[in-house]
């Protein structure tokens, strides 16, 4: 069998980042690791890894699927890979010293994304399809 690396450089070693994990959309059960107020709404892959290769982290994208997640869309594809140590065990930066301190930074990040300020008229339609017919239904009550 075939065992990881020690070496915190190596690519198996780096930390994953699913967009499950700072959805506000889903909950604890769905994946979402963060607080839901202080998640951002429908992550993607390309916006966390815009975001981290910006903060100065080494990134990978792979082509993979959160196990909880139903949805099989493209958009909820992918997985982000990040280096948060070096070959001596030390961090790259010093203000991402764990998995969480990446997903903070991330779900506050992305909002301030030009996609995310440019089109928060679009894409505030868009993402909320799903439940848009609900909330108008109690506002007629």
């Amino acid at each position: 069998m075939a065992h990881l690396t020690e070496n915190p450089a190596d690519k198996e070693r780096f930390i994953c980042i699913y967009p499950v994990y700072i959805n506000s959309k889903k909950t604890l059960a769905e994946g979402r690791r963060i607080p839901s107020e202080k998640a951002v709404e429908n992550p993607s892959c390309s916006e966390i890894r815009d975001v981290l290769t910006a903060a100065g982290l080494n990134v990978l994208v792979e082509n993979k699927m959160h196990p909880r997640e139903w949805n099989r869309d493209v958009q909820f594809r992918g997985r982000v890979r990040v280096q948060l140590k070096q070959t001596d065990g030390s961090f790259c930066l010093d203000k991402f010293s764990s998995r969480k301190d990446v997903m903070f930074y991330v779900a506050e990040m992305i909002p301030k994304l030009k996609t995310r300020t440019q089109k928060s008229g679009g894409g505030d339609i868009n993402s909320q399809q799903g439940e848009g017919g609900k909330k108008s239904r109690k506002k007629k009550k």
